[in-house]
C-alpha cells in the first residue's frame, strides 16, 4: 500500500471512529458562538452575521446576543466591528456529574431528613407551583411523574420541540424531577413537593451535554411560560456573559433560580461552578446521611445552602428506580422546599412591599438548619434546608392556615383563649391561660368588683343621711 493510500485509510477511519461525535459545524471549519452586542440586536445585527458567512443558530428574545456558527476569520472580524460587545464560544454546558450511590440506601431519606413528611401532613404540597427542570428531560410516562408532569419542550432536537423525553443513559432529569415531586401515591417514592406541577426544559442530549445557547433559551422559555422556580443540575467550569444576562433576567422576572454548586472537592479545587456562582442563582451544596459535606461537593463563600444529596433514591427512564449522587441531586431538594413554601404562603421579609423570589429566597435562608461555624460559613453557607421551619413553623402560615374560632386574627395553636376574644393575649396571673378563659381571675376580678359595690352602696345611706 502506498503512502496516499495509507493516509486515505487513516482518514477513513478517523471518520468512522470520530465522525459522529465530532458537530457538523467543526468538521466544516466553523465553530459554535454566542455574538454579543451593545444594543438588541434587529435586522442589522442578523445582517452583520450572514455578511460573514455566519448562520444563525437562535435568537434571545430579551437578551442581546444571537448564537451563531462561524469561521474563525469572521470571528475576528466581528469582534473589531464596534457594534458587538463580545464573542464568546457556545460553549458544551453538561450536568453535573451524578455518581451511582450504594444500594444499601433503601429509602428517599433526603425527603424525611428535610422534615418534608410533617409538611405534608399538613397537607401542603406544593400545589398550584411551577416548577421547571432544565437537563436530560423527563420520562413523563413514569408512574411517579405522569401525574405531576405537565409539559416542556425539547431544545436539542429541532425536529421534535414538543417531545422532552429523557432519554439520558443515567436519567439524571428524571432523577432530578422525581427528587422535586414523585407522586405521593403509595408506591415508588415520594418528591419534597408531591404535588407541584413539573416542566421539562430538555437542554442536554442522552449523554448529559448540551450547548450553552440551549440553556439560555431554556432560561427564556421558562421565563415567557411564567415557572416559578428553575432547577439547575448542570454545570460549566467559565463564565459566560450571556448566561449571566440571562439568569439575571429571570431573577428580575421573579424566577427562582437553583443550581447544583458542582462536584468539584476533594480533586479540582471544591470551586463553585456557573450558573451556581452568578448572584442571581441559589449555589446549593450537597451532605450526606450523618450531615457531613459530601466530600466531592463545591464548597466556599460561595455556597448559600446545603441539601442531601449522597445516596439519593429516586424515580429513573422507563418506569425504573436508583441511586444517584451529587449536588445535582441537593439541589432538587431546594427546589422543592421553595414549592412547599410558595403554596403554603409567603410574607414580605424584606420589606419592600412585594412578595417575590426575594423573599422566597430569603426564606430558604432564614428557616435552614445551621450547621458547622455560626452562621453563614464557606461548608454549609446558611445550613442545611428545613421543610418545616420553612412552612409550618413559619407565621405567614400560622396566620394564613390555622383555624381561629374567635376571629380575634390570634390563630387557635397559638391562642391563650380560643373561644372568646382576646387580641392582646392579656394573661394577668401568668399561667397560659388569657384572662377571658381564666375563671380564677375573672372570679378574682368580680370579687373586688362586688365588693366594691357594697362598700358603695352601704356609704350612700350614710351621705345622704348625713346631708339631709
Amino acid at each position: 500500500m502506498n503512502r496516499s493510500s495509507k493516509i486515505l485509510l487513516l482518514l477513513f477511519v478517523a471518520v468512522i471512529v470520530f465522525g459522529c461525535a465530532l458537530p457538523s459545524a467543526v468538521m466544516a471549519g466553523e465553530r459554535r458562538v454566542i455574538v454579543g452586542f451593545h444594543q438588541t440586536p434587529h435586522a442589522s445585527e442578523r445582517a452583520l452575521i450572514r455578511r460573514y458567512r455566519g448562520k444563525l443558530k437562535r435568537r434571545f428574545k430579551g437578551i442581546k446576543a444571537l448564537s451563531a456558527r462561524l469561521t474563525d476569520r469572521a470571528i475576528a472580524k466581528l469582534q473589531n466591528d464596534p457594534r458587538v460587545a463580545y464573542v464568546e464560544e457556545d460553549v458544551v454546558v453538561m450536568s453535573i456529574d451524578a455518581e451511582f450511590g450504594n444500594i444499601e440506601y433503601s429509602e428517599s431519606w433526603g425527603v424525611d431528613r428535610i422534615k418534608s413528611a410533617s409538611v405534608h401532613a399538613e397537607n401542603i404540597k406544593g400545589a398550584g407551583v411551577k416548577v421547571a427542570v432544565l437537563d436530560t428531560g423527563i420520562d413523563y410516562n413514569h408512574p411517579d411523574l405522569d401525574a405531576s408532569y405537565k409539559g416542556g419542550i425539547n431544545l436539542v432536537d429541532d425536529a421534535q420541540p414538543d417531545n422532552p423525553f429523557d432519554d439520558s443513559w443515567n436519567s439524571h432529569g428524571t432523577h432530578v424531577a422525581g427528587v422535586i415531586a414523585a407522586e405521593l401515591n403509595g408506591s415508588g417514592v415520594v418528591g419534597v413537593a408531591p404535588a407541584a406541577s413539573l416542566y421539562a426544559i430538555k437542554v442536554l442530549d442522552g449523554g448529559g451535554l448540551g450547548y450553552l445557547s440551549d440553556v439560555i433559551a431554556g432560561i427564556k422559555w421558562a421565563i415567557d411560560n411564567n415557572m416559578d422556580i428553575v432547577n439547575l443540575s448542570l454545570g460549566l467550569k467559565n463564565n459566560s456573559q450571556a448566561l449571566a444576562e440571562a439568569c439575571a433576567k429571570a431573577y428580575e422576572a421573579g424566577v427562582l433560580l437553583v443550581g447544583a454548586a458542582g462536584n468539584t472537592g476533594t480533586f479540582e479545587g471544591g470551586e463553585v461552578r456557573y450558573p451556581a456562582l452568578y448572584p442571581s442563582v441559589i449555589a446549593v451544596g450537597a451532605t450526606n446521611p450523618d450531615d457531613a459535606v459530601y466530600f466531592k461537593s463545591a464548597v466556599g463563600p460561595d455556597i448559600e445552602v446545603v441539601a442531601p444529596g449522597a445516596g439519593i433514591y429516586s424515580s429513573k427512564a422507563y418506569e425504573d428506580y436508583g441511586y444517584l449522587t451529587g449536588t445535582s441531586q441537593a439541589a432538587p431538594h431546594v427546589s422543592g422546599v421553595a414549592a412547599l413554601i410558595l403554596s403554603a404562603g409567603l410574607d414580605d421579609l424584606n420589606g419592600d412591599g412585594v412578595i417575590n423570589n426575594q423573599d422566597l429566597r430569603l426564606q430558604l435562608q432564614n428557616a435552614a438548619f445551621d450547621l458547622g461555624d455560626p452562621g453563614k460559613d464557606n461548608s454549609y453557607g446558611f445550613g442545611l434546608i428545613n421543610a418545616k421551619a420553612a412552612t409550618t413553623e413559619n407565621p405567614a402560615w400560622v396566620r394564613q392556615n390555622q383555624p381561629d374560632q374567635d376571629k380575634d386574627g390570634v390563630a387557635d395553636n397559638v391562642d391563650n383563649c380560643k373561644y372568646r376574644p382576646n387580641p392582646d393575649q392579656a394573661d394577668s396571673d401568668g399561667d397560659g391561660i388569657g384572662n377571658v378563659c381564666d375563671t380564677r381571675v375573672r372570679r378574682s376580678v368580680q370579687m373586688s368588683s362586688e365588693l366594691f359595690r357594697t362598700r358603695h352602696w352601704r356609704a350612700r345611706p350614710q351621705s345622704w343621711r348625713r346631708y339631709r
